[in-house]
């Protein structure tokens, strides 16, 4: 497994890991100080975080948002400064208790030990396609 997919898990390790209050130092070492969260693609609350403060408040937000919610990846694609997670999540609204689930996709890209970008897709092959990989 390249250095890459073992970064990425670690990071989706810490995420999962983390419940409220602040993320563990490590996510921070893991992180690129610029780096950017692109959430515009995903159905519900669609944003884009930037930097170490952009993640504070992506899960300030999730944790307003879910009581509980679970992103589980069922397969890692190296692709080069690339890795393509197909994933599933899981959910429960704060405050309704409705609960969702589906599957998604989400493109980690590298620079020097560090993820730099991250982007979610709602639909698997578009975050394969986006890496130029075929399903």
């Amino acid at each position: 497994m390249s250095q890459n997919v073992e970064i990425v898990r670690e990071v989706m390790a810490l995420v999962r890991r983390t419940g409220t209050g602040e993320p563990e130092p490590r996510l921070f070492e893991l992180l690129a100080p610029e780096v950017k969260l692109d959430m515009s693609r995903r159905t519900f609350n669609p944003d884009v975080y930037e930097r170490h403060d952009g993640l504070r408040r992506f899960k300030r937000e999730r944790d307003e948002v879910w009581e509980e919610f679970l992103v589980t990846p069922e397969r890692m694609v190296d692709a080069g400064e690339s890795v393509v997670v197909i994933e599933s999540l899981r959910g429960r609204g704060r405050g309704s208790g409705v609960e969702t689930r589906s599957r998604s996709a989400s493109v980690w890209t590298m620079r020097d030990g560090q993820v730099i970008h991250m982007a979610t897709y709602r639909d698997p092959q578009e975050a394969l396609d986006a890496v130029g990989l075929k399903g």
